[in-house]
């Protein structure tokens, strides 16, 4: 109640401040101002515009911190009640997400036998919609598999032969090896190999239909082939989102159908509809109206050595069931704007785009993506783990809701240092500035890039995350709401920010504005970022350029910067150069 009333006297305050003077000072009317939005937030129970404000204003100290002390407490309460009104009403998933929330603000400590329960009634409610992949991946998620009763082990492990998923039939029985030794035909199930011939029946082929595009006065066909593989005996299919995209992209704009065609029936053509995608993870899920004939199911395992033997199925140049063998090359490699991807020497090419990737045990390890035509045996897939993060979210129609924080980062000594800060983001709502250095993310270590990312998308969209920073030798401790990251982060930054405040995140360099002469800015080199593009252009701390032009060529997603620069280690030889950067960075958290 004394919110409501701070509201209420807030609002009489700030309209009587309105009608004043103009000499009176703002800086008083900021801490009403301040009451007033935190009040509110309060009342319409929007604890997320409340907690993530109470570090910054008390640094700043805006406020006295009793009062903010009593906003917490009441912003926890909502969140409290939000979790039992979930509970109540039986929506788990929410009650999930609540409760994590809670545990990060410290109100309820880790126990795990609560998470497990909540997370297995979530299993059940899916299981109960016929969502048999998402209600697996769900329930093998809970922190104890051994608290499971025998009667889910068996549920769980019935799926999971449905689903020819033998990687969580195995987690099963070492969880519980009694039930495991009452159940010896599962478990038989589980040590079986399915060879790559009988995988194909449930690799297909993806046509996407363009209709018509003009080559020299003479309209030709315009298709695009790729593969793909069941998921869901209902008829679901992954794929690689570029595959389909002309049926998404909004700035599409001309004919596109999609068709599958089924390895027992390469002839046939099956209309399909794109269920769901992420354009930064490169995937989408597909529907068709046929029963699968065979089933992959993504795992979360994620032993992929280099020198690993894999097998790739698909339909390069629409030559369906082709097999092809090779091995790991290399992993972490940085080509996607989240997570990171794997380097394979499997022979593939146009075509395979969307195939699954085996190992020896018959795992489905990793999804194809993308290869380097003039390099033999230089090639990518998504490793299968990061797939697993938003594979629920794949069956909601529509593009995946990847969390979002607002910060480019740059690796730095003992954590992940921030070139920018989007603005009016969570961590710009958090107090994040540029050159501070995150070391932690709800208690992870945070070195790399893809560390970060991964705890990231352990959380939904609204989810609290608690983040540990360093600015000037102090520790800093803070929480962020997280948000719904944008399809495209520099993209935005550059339709709503000051250019060169993201030239950091692009290019890689800090700059700051000298001058300013026909329209032209300059501006002189504060920090160039190790590894960068300015880093490999050969740009120094110290130069000085004046830009003369800026391009971003959205068809094929770079960014040009033009410049007139006086190099530092070139006797400030004035020189023109132009220089480009991907705007699809994958530097974002």
């Amino acid at each position: 109640m004394r919110i409501v009333r701070v509201a209420l006297a807030a609002h009489v305050v700030i309209a009587m401040i309105g009608c004043a003077s103009v000499e009176q000072p703002l800086v008083e009317s900021h801490p009403e101002r301040v009451r007033t939005e935190l009040a509110t937030a309060i009342v319409e129970r929007r604890p997320q515009d409340v907690i993530p404000r109470l570090g910054p204003l008390e640094r700043e100290r805006v406020l006295p911190a009793s009062e903010l002390a009593e906003f917490r407490s009441s912003a926890v309460a909502i969140v409290r009640d939000l979790y039992q009104t979930a509970l109540a009403d039986k929506r788990y998933s929410d009650a999930v997400r609540h409760y994590r929330n809670l545990v990060v603000l410290g109100e309820f400590g880790q126990d795990d036998e609560v998470l497990t329960g909540l997370i297995a009634r979530d299993a059940e409610s899916l299981l109960a919609d016929g969502n048999l992949p998402i209600a697996l991946a769900t329930l093998i998620s809970v922190p104890r598999l051994s608290s499971l009763t025998d009667e889910q082990l068996t549920s769980a492990a019935d799926i999971a032969v449905q689903l020819n998923n033998r990687h969580a039939i195995a987690l099963l029985g070492e969880a519980n090896q009694q039930w495991a030794r009452a159940n010896p035909q599962i478990m038989d199930f589980a040590s079986e190999r399915p060879g790559p011939v009988r995988m194909s029946e449930g690799v297909v082929t993806i046509w996407v239909d363009r209709g018509l595009r003009i080559v020299g006065g003479v309209g030709m066909p315009d298709r695009v082939v790729g593969s793909g593989f069941f998921i869901d005996p209902r008829g679901y299919i992954v794929t690689n989102y570029h595959v389909v995209q002309s049926e998404v992209d909004p700035e599409y704009r001309g004919y596109s159908r999609v068709f599958v065609r089924l390895p027992s029936d390469p002839v046939a053509r099956i209309p399909a509809r794109v269920v769901g995608h992420s354009r930064a993870f490169d995937i989408a899920l597909l529907k068709i109206e046929v029963d699968a004939p065979y089933v992959f199911s993504f795992t979360d395992t994620r032993v992929l050595d280099p020198g690993t033997r894999i097998v790739a199925i698909g339909s390069p140049g629409g030559l369906e069931n082709t097999i092809t063998s090779g091995i790991i090359s290399a992993t972490g490699r940085r080509f996607l704007q989240l997570g990171d991807a794997m380097q394979v020497d499997v022979p593939i090419n146009p075509g395979n785009s969307g195939g699954p990737l085996i190992d020896d045990h018959g795992r489905l390890v990793g999804v194809v993506f993308a290869g380097i035509p003039q390099f033999d045996g230089v090639n990518f897939a998504i490793p299968a783990f990061w797939v697993t993060t938003f594979l629920r979210d794949l069956f909601d129609d529509g593009p995946v809701s990847h969390p979002w924080l607002g910060v480019a980062v740059e690796p730095a000594s003992g954590g992940l240092e921030v070139s920018y800060v989007a603005l009016g983001s969570p961590a710009a709502q958090a107090g994040l500035k540029v050159g501070d250095l995150i070391t932690l993310m709800d208690g992870w270590e945070v070195s790399r890039v893809a560390a970060a990312q991964s705890v990231l998308l352990r959380r939904a969209p609204d989810s609290f995350v608690s983040v540990e920073w360093s600015r000037d030798g102090e520790r800093i401790q803070g929480f962020a709401v997280l948000g719904e990251r944008p399809q495209n982060p520099v993209a935005v930054a550059l339709d709503r920010d000051l250019r060169e405040r993201v030239y950091p995140a692009l290019f890689g360099m800090q700059v700051e504005r000298t001058g300013q002469m026909l329209f032209r800015p300059s501006y002189s080199v504060t920090r160039v970022f190790r590894g960068s593009v300015a880093d490999e252009t050969g740009i120094t701390a110290g130069d000085t350029f004046t830009e003369t032009g800026f391009e971003y060529d959205r068809s094929i997603e770079v960014a040009f910067l033009r410049m007139l620069i006086n190099k530092r280690t070139q006797g400030f030889l004035r020189t023109s150069i132009q220089i480009p950067a991907y705007v699809e960075r994958d530097n974002f958290l």
